[in-house]
């Protein structure tokens, strides 16, 4: 599965680090599965292991025993945090989702995300297209949504509860276990734990 992050569609977070208020909790262990520092131009990248998000689906493909269809995960999520040579930071949530068709999306504010304490927030949305995952039969599609700074602060003390994302003519909601939500936020407060970790290896 690819794990891509778009780094051209991003939004200043001038001084962000530096505004990090202190979390109620961190994450133990925390599921970090890249952290990069580029030693010729210091751009710096941070990423969470991907997680389960959803629901287990049927796929299109006949278990070997042909005793009826496999089961495949619906979504998977994860966090990132990336800094270019122009010190612009910026923090994502990279979606990858499973669908039984092909769908159509352009870049745009289509990806909604619900708190459990009721808010909801429009998410830019720079998605891949589909691609076809021929042992599932099914097409894969990514979506890397840039996250501003005052929903990255909301993250770590909120829950999502469910994410909506808007394709062309289809609306695709999936609904976060109360595991899975307390692992992403963890996922977030990982991040945020690796930042404070490493304030003197990124540019003021």
């Amino acid at each position: 599965m690819r794990i891509l992050f778009c780094l051209l569609l991003v939004w200043p977070l001038t001084g962000a680090l530096a505004q990090l208020p202190d979390s109620t909790a961190q994450p133990t262990p925390c599921p970090i599965a890249l952290d990069t520092l580029d030693e010729f131009d210091s751009t710096r990248l941070i990423a969470t292991q991907p997680i389960p998000i959803g629901f287990l689906v049927p796929t299109k493909n006949l278990s070997a025993e042909l005793e009826g269809e496999t089961l495949t995960e619906e979504a998977k999520a994860l966090f990132s945090y990336a800094e270019s040579t122009d010190n612009v930071r910026s923090f994502f949530l990279t979606l990858v989702v499973t669908e039984h068709k092909v769908r159509k999306i352009e870049p745009g504010l289509n990806v909604l995300i619900k708190f459990d304490n009721g808010q909801i927030y429009k998410l830019y949305n720079a998605p891949d297209r589909g691609e076809l995952n021929r042992d599932i039969i099914m097409w894969l599609y990514q979506h890397t949504c840039v996250v501003p700074l005052e929903i990255y602060h909301l993250m770590k003390f909120a829950q999502i509860e469910k994410i909506r994302i808007n394709y062309e003519g289809y609306k695709r909601t999936i609904a976060l276990e109360p595991e899975q939500r307390k692992a992403l936020q963890d996922a977030v407060l990982c991040v945020e734990q690796r930042l404070r970790q490493g304030l003197n290896l990124i540019k003021p």
